[in-house]
């Protein structure tokens, strides 16, 4: 096997090698967020907070917070979660 390239982790190469990305690969969690309104989060492992102004979702290894104004649940499936609202802030833990 060819060595790393200098800089890369090990997933980001077998990622790249694969023509994948690394969220179908290891089931990281992908996040999108359009014009401050939605956010689309993939690969998620259930909801630890909700409310109106702060909603804090489990996922692979950590968890995602969202702060913001009139936050709401839009869809939930067993692997994505779409939440719309006025987004202010959001921590990557």
């Amino acid at each position: 096997m060819a060595a790393l390239k200098k800089g890369k982790s090990l997933a980001a190469d077998l990622s790249e090698r694969l023509q994948l990305p690394e969220e179908a690969l290891f089931g990281a969690a992908k996040l999108s967020v359009t014009a401050g309104r939605r956010i689309l989060i993939e690969n998620h492992c259930g909801i630890l907070a909700y409310g109106r102004e702060y909603i804090a979702v489990r996922i692979k290894g950590g968890q995602i917070g969202i702060r913001g104004d009139e936050l709401r649940l839009l869809a939930i499936s067993g692997k994505e979660l779409l939440i719309g609202g006025s987004v202010r802030n959001i921590e990557w833990s």
